[in-house]
């Protein structure tokens, strides 16, 4: 070459713009387009060794896609021509030229004729800017949607929105359609149809909470969620949105109810009214327990708790087991369960039968404890004693105490009044005037030594018989209570 600049010259030089691309063309395009074009119209008058797309590509800090889309769109509209795939080269025109020559006509045939047809979607009664049209042919050429599937897109969008809804607004459903590789008018008009349903849902829930909004793009996403990932019904989902009347009344509120429900109920089925209504009442009745046991709120984790103990134990029992292990861990209450089966003990009625015997019994240990003065709190075994005492010797309570007043003092008061107990047994010894006159017999036979008449009054006969709701339990009880537990599970 016979002549050049030195390097780095085009760093200090000017490019210059025609006045009519600034006035013209720049308003519709976008950013990146320009930024190509410049550039490229630079290099036409600073042309650099190596030049490519690639190196271009570099130089904007953009992708090399990003450049060959914005080269396609200037083709359109006639102000580049493309006249080499390999290596990829274009010819910069004249904008002047261009439109002296009958400007845009000729530019892109295929653009222009599409660009007419959008046009008539909206019957004449809007005009799309530059930018609105040629985001529509990024739908064709860039995500593959045929023309006429573009067009339906627009039409159905008018029909949801009104003529006047943004281009962009449409653009999350056309690449839904080309992620469900709709390519012809017959599978767009079963995608849309299907999202004229997600619409009209999303408008009935919306009504039912009280909104008076049309559906947001989010706000179908949403309800397609629960649709079609969830598989939960239309009237599913609205009477769904009679929880939400304690809290806030919004979609996103629905969702963490809808969210709850599901993971209620069986996985993969659909969800119906009935579905809904179980999953509530189920939620309830996990709450229930959990407050009884003071277990905090409902987890997944709980959730899973509950169920498998539901696949053993009737809901009653769990919460009445729940009730007596108040403040303990959840094993403890499926470790209780399993003791009272072990026991035999299989139903609601058998488990409060159970429960009341305890309570009585552990109110009967406590009364021999305090008539002793013991500082330690009968056991297991104790307990064992006094049910024999109880069910097989046939003694009520009134009279275990009344006799206990013979053991006071004694080194092993349990092993001491159980030897007085088997005596009254084999003797028939039942009330307190028989127990008088054989403490008055013994004394008279030993002259006053170990006369079980004269201990002392025993304290625990004036107590009065305590109210035991599961509420303020006496430490003791809750550690026998547990003892006995562990010991049978």
């Amino acid at each position: 070459m016979m002549f050049d600049f030195e390097e780095g010259f085009a760093l200090f030089d000017m490019t210059p713009v025609d006045n009519q691309f600034i006035q013209e063309y720049l308003p519709a395009a976008k950013g990146d387009d320009v930024r190509v074009y410049l550039y490229g119209l630079m290099r036409c008058y600073h042309p650099e060794t190596g030049m490519s797309l690639k190196q271009m590509s570099h130089d904007l800090n953009m992708e090399e896609e990003a450049v060959q889309k914005a080269y396609r769109y200037w083709e359109r509209r006639g102000l580049v021509q493309r006249v080499s795939d390999d290596p990829v080269s274009y010819r910069y025109v004249s904008v002047r030229r261009k439109n002296m020559a009958g400007g845009d006509a000729a530019a892109d045939p295929e653009y222009e004729a599409f660009a007419d047809s959008l046009y008539e979607v909206f019957d004449h009664g809007r005009r799309l800017h530059g930018s609105e049209i040629r985001t529509c042919y990024e739908w064709v050429e860039d995500l593959g949607l045929p023309a006429e599937v573009v067009i339906m897109l627009l039409k159905h969008m008018e029909k949801k929105k009104g003529k006047n809804f943004t281009i962009q607004s449409a653009e999350p459903m056309a690449v839904r359609m080309a992620e469900e590789d709709v390519r012809n008018v017959e599978t767009a008009e079963v995608f849309l149809s299907r999202d004229q349903e997600i619409y009209q849902g999303t408008k009935n829930v919306l009504k039912r909470l009280g909104k008076r909004n049309l559906p947001s793009e989010d706000q179908q996403n949403l309800y397609r969620k629960w649709i079609r990932e969830w598989q939960f019904t239309p009237e599913a989902i609205l009477k769904a949105c009679e929880q939400t009347a304690g809290g806030d009344p919004s979609m996103g509120y629905l969702d963490a109810i809808l969210r709850n429900m599901r993971e209620n109920v069986r996985a993969g089925a659909p969800i119906d009214v009935t579905g809904v209504q179980e999953a509530r009442e189920e939620g309830d009745r996990l709450k229930k327990i959990l407050k009884a046991a003071g277990a905090g709120a409902p987890d997944e984790e709980k959730r899973g708790w509950y169920r498998r103990l539901l696949g053993e134990f009737d809901d009653e029992m769990i919460l009445m087991a729940a009730r007596e292990c108040k403040g303990r861990p959840t094993e403890d209450i499926e470790g209780m369960l399993r003791s009272w089966r072990q026991k035999g003990i299989l139903t609601p009625a058998d488990a409060r039968a159970y429960i009341r015997e305890f309570r009585d019994q552990s109110d009967l240990m406590r009364k021999l404890r305090e008539s002793w003065g013991l500082k330690n709190s009968l056991g297991g075994t104790d307990r064992a004693t006094i049910a024999k005492w109880e069910k097989e010797m046939g003694f009520p309570p009134e009279i275990i105490l009344y006799a206990a007043e013979s053991a006071a003092g004694a080194e092993k008061p349990m092993a001491y009044l159980n030897r007085i107990l088997k005596e009254y047994a084999e003797k028939g010894i039942r009330t307190k005037a028989q127990i008088d006159a054989d403490r008055q017999s013994h004394q008279e036979r030993t002259g006053g030594k170990n006369n079980p008449g004269t201990a002392k009054t025993v304290p625990a006969q004036q107590y009065a018989q305590r109210d035991y709701s599961g509420q303020g339990q006496n430490p003791d009880d809750v550690l026998d209570r547990l003892e006995e537990m562990m010991k049978h599970a």
